[in-house]
């Protein structure tokens, strides 16, 4: 048995999970473990902590200190709210619980009374909260991070009871000044629901979407605000990887379309401003015209055809870049009030020049 050392410990574990996860195919669960664990450990590193091992669903991370581990688990609750805007009950949420005290390992595994204290812990802390046993608490900056008690909990295992605290998170308004708003949507998809395919068509179609929408997002540092059906709202914090991103896209999707012999072509959106969002609610203006004028823009074309369409923030920002000369002016019919007054282009393709 190794010496025993004072550590900071972090347990989560993701809500619901037994009846979300038996919905899942074995790969599809596969994946998202694999996601949330990539997901886990890159906020713990840029709080100074680490994974030291997995159990079921969750993980225990450890830190150097407390209020690192905090906020690191502000920020992990955060990031999950955000990526997963408009949700709803779909949405995946963790709870979370830091403790403090000795441990130490035996037979390569961790032991220590902060473990045994964290899991019973964990069985009384709701999801989107972050729980603190008192000696956690007790070593916390207070200037930095607010906490409240919970109650007084009698564990098994533990003589007395305890005092539980709980992070308390002032949620404000975020703003995510200077992004790139991309807008997506498949032309034709309300259509094709109105004849009736079978459901087994709808899935395999929304799936290469998801999958080649997500993909993209990831490979070209983008941020998936959310999704209503066949809808997309990708944001980016570079124009050269937004255009980038909104060319690969339509061309990947023309590829599966043409796989799958879909008629639903895709038409994208793109505006730069700003993004205000409030824990899961997303709002603000520019958001508003990236929506707008990709339902406006993808009146300009024929059915089957695609389209990227930018304002003029956009191009603008794209000066000196290769695609800069390759953006034509369109002149919308009858545009949207969010529209007015905005200069608006259609991305052409090399051949087309």
């Amino acid at each position: 048995m190794n010496p025993l050392r004072t550590t900071v410990v972090m347990k989560t574990d993701i809500s619901g999970s037994t009846s979300r996860f038996r919905e899942l195919l074995a790969a599809d669960l596969q994946a998202l473990l694999s996601e949330h664990r990539d997901f886990l450990a890159r906020h713990a590193a840029q709080h100074g902590g680490s994974i030291l091992k997995g159990a079921g669903d969750g993980y225990w991370l450890e830190f150097s200190s407390v209020t690192s581990a905090a906020k690191a688990a502000i920020a992990m609750q955060e990031a999950l709210r955000l990526s997963q805007l408009n949700r709803g009950d779909d949405r995946l949420a963790i709870r979370i619980v830091i403790a403090l005290g000795d441990v130490a390992v035996v037979d390569d595994d961790f032991v220590g009374d902060a473990f045994a204290l964290a899991a019973r812990v964990e069985a009384v802390t709701p999801a989107d909260e972050i729980y603190l046993t008192t000696a956690a608490r007790l070593a916390i900056t207070s200037a930095e991070i607010q906490t409240a008690l919970v109650e007084n909990f009698l564990f098994k295992g533990f003589a007395e009871r305890m005092p539980i605290y709980r992070i308390e998170q002032r949620h404000r308004t975020r703003v995510t000044a200077d992004t790139y708003i991309l807008y997506s949507d498949l032309e034709g998809f309300g259509t094709m629901l109105d004849a009736g395919p079978a459901s087994a068509t709808v899935e395999r179609i929304l799936d290469a979407l998801d999958a080649v929408t997500r993909g993209i997002a990831q490979e070209f540092g983008g941020t998936v605000r959310f999704n209503l059906g066949d809808s997309y709202c990708v944001t980016f914090t570079d124009a050269e990887q937004a255009i980038t991103a909104a060319e690969r896209l339509t061309q990947n999707w023309e590829a599966i379309r043409l796989r799958e012999e879909c008629g639903c072509a895709i038409s994208i959106g793109l505006h730069r401003g700003t993004l205000y969002t409030f824990r899961s609610f997303l709002y603000g203006r520019d958001v508003w015209i990236a929506s707008r004028l990709q339902n406006a823009s993808a009146k300009l074309l024929d059915s089957h055809e695609y389209g990227i369409f930018v304002t003029g923030a956009v191009r603008n920002a794209l000066l000196g870049n290769p695609s800069h000369n390759r953006f034509q002016p369109v002149v919308l019919e009858s545009p949207p009030a969010a529209l007015a007054g905005l200069e608006v282009y259609r991305l052409c393709s090399e051949a087309s020049r």
